[in-house]
């Protein structure tokens, strides 16, 4: 294989991790037990892959997962904000006074879950998951867990997540085969950068495992530290 087939099968393999595969990464709650920061990947496709290595070993032959056959995929919906302003109704003195009232409101974004029934025991390793994912997501959230939802065109940091509802689109035929997970990611205050930025300090100092969460200052945004110590915004 060519160079440039070998780093075209690479790009496509991390973009089907990232996007499709495990978009969804915890931080904080749960995840402090295994490092700080767990893809989702581990927990939607554990009760599967069991589920594979038990049906190989019966039948002689190891059923490993893969990429292309995994048991959940994800995609963003449409409607997802990159960044939503809101701006007084009322009369302004001018243009100027009307720009600094401006408001920034919370970013809202949707993932969709797609888990068919496929491979050996499909619907008891649908059930099995479903009701495990709820229970560890429900957890990860009263723990304080927050989330990082990367999509193709926008990685969102310390979203929340509101609610998860079953949106398949033939329910009678294949029931449970599709859920909408909600997110909303509020504003917080600048200060709270260097509150996190001395937790990081603190755990590396420690020698403890994981970088904890992802950058939660302002709007979450990845690049809003770089960009303003260069002066460009």
């Amino acid at each position: 294989m060519s160079v440039g087939g070998i780093l075209n099968k690479a790009g496509r393999t991390i973009a089907q991790m990232a996007y499709q595969s495990s978009p969804i990464i915890l931080t904080g709650g749960v995840a402090e037990k295994l490092g700080g920061t767990v893809p989702i990947l581990l927990y939607t496709q554990a009760v599967a892959t069991a589920n594979g290595l038990l049906a190989g070993g019966l039948s002689g032959k190891l059923n490993l997962p893969n990429l292309d056959n995994m048991w959940a995929t994800w995609n963003p919906q449409s409607g997802s904000s990159l960044l939503e302003n809101e701006v007084g109704t009322y009369p302004f003195a001018n243009q100027t006074v009307a720009a600094n009232a401006v408001v920034s409101k919370p970013l809202q974004l949707s993932m969709q879950l797609r888990c068919p029934p496929n491979g050996p025991g499909a619907m008891v390793t649908k059930l099995a998951t479903l009701q495990a994912l709820s229970a560890i997501l429900n957890k990860h959230t009263q723990m304080g867990g927050t989330f990082v939802v990367i999509t193709p065109g926008q990685i969102y940091t310390s979203m929340l997540l509101t609610r998860i509802i079953d949106t398949s689109p033939d329910a009678q035929q294949f029931p449970a085969a599709q859920f909408q997970f909600d997110f909303v990611r509020p504003l917080t205050q600048v200060k709270e950068a260097q509150k996190k930025k001395n937790g990081l300090l603190k755990k590396l100092s420690g020698g403890l495992k994981g970088l904890g969460s992802w950058d939660d200052m302002g709007s979450g945004n990845l690049l809003e530290i770089p960009l303003s110590s260069l002066d460009i915004i």
